[in-house]
């Protein structure tokens, strides 16, 4: 696996996060592909198709919060030509804009396409884990 090209994506990852915790929506999308992009969050309507859609989110994440801190870790990566895709971990802390903290620790899988020479997002998925089921359970209760 090439060193360089790892970097260049993981610099992809590392400018979104400023882009966030700076609560600028424009850097965010820098990062993205203008076609053929999505992305899925974490609450029941976080489905999301297409540059318009993926600015939604971001606009709403960054309206819906006073401070937020994204930190991406633990990256996986797996190149393809000009196609990359990553899981890595994530963490998300803030405060909503009603004062209220929040924490969540998640993971993150993203497939980047490289376009003239730059990694660009074409689909970032996020979850949480169900911290209910115990390890070895695939489901709380068992």
């Amino acid at each position: 696996m090439n060193e360089n090209e790892k970097r260049a994506v993981t610099e992809v990852f590392r400018d979104l996060e400023q882009g966030y915790k700076q609560g600028d929506v424009d850097r965010c999308l820098s990062n993205f592909h203008r076609e053929n992009v999505s992305l899925i969050g974490t609450a029941v309507d976080e489905v999301r198709f297409g540059i318009e859609e993926v600015r939604y989110q971001f606009q709403r994440d960054i309206e819906q919060t006073s401070f937020r801190d994204l930190t991406f870790s633990e990256f996986q990566f797996f190149f393809h030509g000009n196609i990359a895709y990553s899981v890595n971990d994530v963490n998300f802390i803030g405060e909503t804009v009603e004062g209220e903290n929040f924490v969540m620790k998640g993971r993150y899988s993203a497939m980047l396409e490289k376009k003239d020479g730059k990694w660009l997002f074409r689909h970032i998925h996020c979850s949480v884990p169900d911290y209910d089921a115990s390890e070895g359970n695939s489901f709380a209760g068992n």
